[in-house]
């Protein structure tokens, strides 16, 4: 609900009534001198722009409502932690599923691969180190480690060959 705050003034017509009201100065046409009429009442205040214009209101002292009294507040959603405190308090069977004692089934979609260098998504698998990488750069670099260092990044994957 928008309130429309700006003010327009329209200028009437000039009439012959109107143009009596405006006295041209003869020593510069721009300037107005308005003299009073005979017809204007008594209550009016004269203006030289007509009597039909609406006196300028002060728009900050106009009441405005601060709020929308059609305004509907959105449906307040519960937290995960909100759900599972009061399922703790309901005094359910236990053959009733809920959401903490519901499981889901292991995933049919295949694991992501990283590499081992970089942390991106890994593309190959070298077959001689195992190591997973993502492009020829790293490739590169994965030929240049020393065996210490292989069976260090495939520790911290957990797939290092522990010899005895």
């Amino acid at each position: 609900m928008d309130l429309d705050t700006s003010i327009t003034f329209e200028q009437p017509p000039l009439t012959t009534q109107n143009m009596s009201n405006i006295a041209i100065d003869s020593e510069a046409s721009t300037t107005f001198t308005p003299t009073p009429s005979n017809t204007s009442s008594s209550s009016e205040t004269f203006s030289p722009f007509g009597s039909s214009f609406p006196t300028p209101t002060n728009l900050h002292l106009v009441r405005k409502p601060f709020k929308n009294p059609h305004y509907k507040t959105p449906k307040k959603f519960k937290t995960l932690k909100q759900i599972l405190a009061a399922e703790r308090n309901l005094n359910t069977p236990l053959d009733v599923p809920t959401y903490s004692n519901i499981e889901a089934p292991p995933s049919i979609r295949p694991q992501k691969k990283y590499c081992d260098i970089t942390g991106l998504e890994a593309k190959y698998t070298d077959p001689k180190t195992r190591l997973r990488y993502h492009s020829a750069e790293v490739y590169k670099e994965i030929k240049q480690l020393a065996p210490g260092v292989i069976q260090d990044y495939l520790g911290l994957r957990h797939a290092a060959v522990v010899l005895r």
